[in-house]
């Protein structure tokens, strides 16, 4: 790899970095302070933080699906902020280290567990997925971080669920979002032709 080569990885590394801090934090920031306050109103047996549109899994499903195995290092300085948010610096036991962590890998791990199953929906496999596939991973992805929150946190059931929809309806949420988003860039593409 030439020097030149390199600076280009690093600069592609630095923007994607950037988008992803910046997806991960804005959705963060949306499911905290404006849905949540919401949601307590109506839930109020459910732990202050287990959001039931938790839009940051979205963008973990997508960073891994795009990023594969670099999404663990793109998505770990904002998820290891936002838990600072939550808990503060008393949320960095071992054990809730674990709670972190597995909501930074649990993408990762499913998109390659799926590849190493025979079925690969990773953007790197040169196959075309489909938005099926990628929710699929998703769900699967949110079972793998309900577990790490049930293990590190231990829980009552209804958090334990709450994470779970949550994961799972804020990552349906950003996919939506993101699908009307392209449609709107492709009329307006259309209209500029």
């Amino acid at each position: 790899m030439t020097i030149s080569e390199f600076g280009r990885n690093l600069g592609s590394l630095l923007i994607a970095f950037a988008l992803i801090s910046i997806a991960y934090l804005a959705a963060f920031s949306l499911s905290m302070d404006v849905l949540l306050p919401w949601q307590q109103q109506y839930t109020r047996e459910m732990a202050a933080y287990a959001s039931l549109l938790f839009l940051p899994h979205g963008v973990r499903v997508l960073s891994a699906w795009l990023m594969g195995w670099k999404a663990i290092p793109l998505l770990l300085p904002a998820a290891a902020f936002t838990h600072w948010l939550n808990f503060g610096f008393s949320g960095f036991t071992p054990l809730q280290i674990i709670g972190l962590m597995s909501g930074v890998v649990c993408a990762v791990v499913t998109f390659w567990a799926l590849a190493r199953a025979g079925m690969d929906f990773r953007i790197t496999s040169g196959t075309r997925a489909n938005w099926r596939d990628i929710l699929i991973a998703g769900c699967i992805a949110s079972v793998i971080n309900t577990g790490g929150m049930l293990l590190a946190f231990q829980q009552a059931a209804s958090t334990s669920a709450g994470y779970l929809v949550g994961d799972v309806s804020g990552m349906f949420a950003c996919m939506l979002i993101l699908m009307l988003a392209f449609k709107v860039l492709r009329r307006f593409e259309t209209v500029s032709d």
